[in-house]
């Protein structure tokens, strides 16, 4: 009996396994890559932005004077390198597979060249126009740098042998006893693997005399080769070689820069704001300063003929002061009216270049601005503390369906002091009137009650004194039955007597009558 762990039956099994693979179609076996694929070039380094120019301040004294503010060019980009060639590209001979070269490395890509520098910025004091002629200035931006080129790619291994055929044999092994020459041979096995190849290269799958002998054990085999069984064709590609990578970008030019002119020797300092309380503001008068600043074209025809800037510049038309005050006009002070305390402020704001002063005072306040002589005056007639302003909440939710009330408390106690109070209450419910339940609350309707600070509120509604009733289950009765989910959704609007409207809302959902 033959034993599993031989060596001698390892390499008689080899031919086996191979069997298995001849069988397979040609154009079903996938191909194999030989050689070492080419690396990609290395991307060229970009070029530096050029310097920006230099920002200045000239005073023109009326003498002859050139200023080079001009942007700096931008650095050139370097090229890629060129893409590696595949190596180790010895083809394999005749393999039972078909066969595609490594390819080549991609070309490096071209760097991008660097932007131009912008232009300096300069700023010209002057008294007299026709001093400007005196002047040369030059403050283009700087030209870009040049793209970097994409280099090549290389080459891919090639194929020595394009096409060839392997032919597989069949062999058959016979055994008789090793001691025993007389006795006759028994059939012991059949195989089909590659036909042996002779040092030039050609098969032996022609020569059936081919016999080998080998001992083994107490046997003695015997194999022979029966001829060609099959043969398959094989191929080889050739690799790709690698892509020639795209240019870098040229750098941008640089920008010009900004010319401002001031028809003077100074720019004043600007105050274009402020901010205080109603007790420090009072009988104070504040002075805000605003420069106007506009643009213009034209540039070119004042300076010097030689100078080379972007024809619009910025003037300083004006410099606007403007002067307020706040008067206390209403009969309580202040502190009594509880304001001291509450902030007003002031800003200059400028269109068209007429500058105007927007004053940011509370709604809750009652003032006129009466224009005097270069003096604008804000005079306070009267007010509350913008505090109490948007404090309702609700104290109770009560009744069945008509009887139904909703009481809102004013914690503020404002309804007086304003011109008016809109309260909208939008009736929700889960129950539809039929009794048609959803899992979510539906809107139903809507009413709005008009509180007037002194005359009867509208819709049946009752004021009295900080404490509003409404009636709303005259008007949602129908979702407002026993037990059901309901809510109530209140938007408010309290509009003072300046004008001003502060917006409040409350949603309270809640259980009819058990509220």
């Amino acid at each position: 009996m033959l034993k599993t762990r031989s060596p001698k039956l390892l390499i008689l099994a080899l031919p086996i396994a191979l069997l298995i693979l001849p069988l397979v179609s040609a154009s079903a076996i996938a191909q194999t890559t030989f050689g070492r694929s080419g690396q990609d070039g290395d991307r060229g380094r970009e070029g530096r932005a050029g310097r920006d120019g230099q920002d200045i301040k000239i005073v023109i004294d009326g003498k002859p004077a050139a200023y080079d503010l001009s942007g700096a060019m931008g650095e050139d980009a370097e090229d890629g390198t060129a893409g590696r060639s595949a190596n180790s590209c010895e083809q394999p001979y005749r393999p039972e597979y078909s066969l595609i070269g490594a390819s080549g490395g991609r070309g490096g890509e071209g760097g991008n060249g660097g932007r131009g520098g912008n232009g300096g910025n300069a700023t010209i004091f002057y008294t007299d126009m026709a001093m400007l002629q005196q002047l040369e200035i030059r403050n283009g931006g700087g030209k870009g740098g040049r793209n970097g080129r994409g280099a090549i790619g290389g080459k891919g291994c090639g194929c020595q042998e394009v096409e060839w055929r392997v032919k597989y044999c069949n062999f058959e092994t016979e055994r008789r006893p090793y001691n025993d020459a007389k006795a006759a041979w028994q059939y012991y096995s059949r195989e089909t693997r590659l036909c042996e190849r002779a040092s030039n290269g050609f098969d032996f799958g022609s020569d059936h005399s081919k016999v080998s002998e080998y001992r083994k054990d107490d046997w003695l085999y015997r194999r022979t080769n029966q001829g060609v069984s099959h043969s398959a064709s094989y191929s080889c590609q050739s690799g790709r070689d690698g892509g020639t990578s795209d240019n870098g970008r040229n750098g941008a030019t640089g920008k010009y820069g900004q010319i401002t002119l001031v028809p003077r020797l100074d720019i004043p300092a600007e105050i274009e704001s402020d901010r205080t309380t109603i007790a420090s503001a009072i009988g104070k008068k504040v002075g805000l300063v605003k420069n106007i600043w506009v643009e213009k074209s034209g540039l070119a025809r004042l300076l010097r003929a030689s100078s080379d800037v972007t024809d619009t510049y910025t003037y300083l038309q004006d410099t606007a002061r403007l002067f307020y005050r706040v008067d206390w006009a209403a009969t309580d002070s202040p502190t009594a009216l509880g304001v001291d305390r509450t902030e007003i402020s002031s800003k200059v704001n400028v269109q068209k270049a007429i500058a105007t002063i927007q004053y940011q005072i509370p709604g809750t306040l009652e003032y006129q601005v009466i224009a005097e002589p270069n003096l604008q005056v804000v005079k306070i007639t009267g007010g509350f503390d913008p505090s109490r302003i948007s404090s309702l909440q609700v104290q109770t939710i009560s009744g069945v369906g008509t009887e139904n009330q909703l009481i809102l408390r004013d914690r503020g106690n404002v309804r007086e002091l304003l011109k008016e109070t809109n309260i909208e209450v939008q009736c929700l419910s889960k129950e539809s009137a039929t009794n048609v339940i959803s899992s979510v609350y539906e809107k139903r309707r809507s009413i709005t009650f008009k509180i007037p600070p002194k005359a009867e509120p509208t819709n049946g509604a009752i004021a009295t004194g900080n404490t509003y009733t409404l009636p709303v289950g005259r008007y949602c009765s129908p979702w407002l039955r026993a037990d059901n989910n309901a809510a109530y959704q209140i938007a408010i609007k309290q509009t003072t007597k300046s004008g001003a409207v502060y917006d409040q809302s409350i949603d309270k959902s809640f259980v009819v009558g058990k509220n």
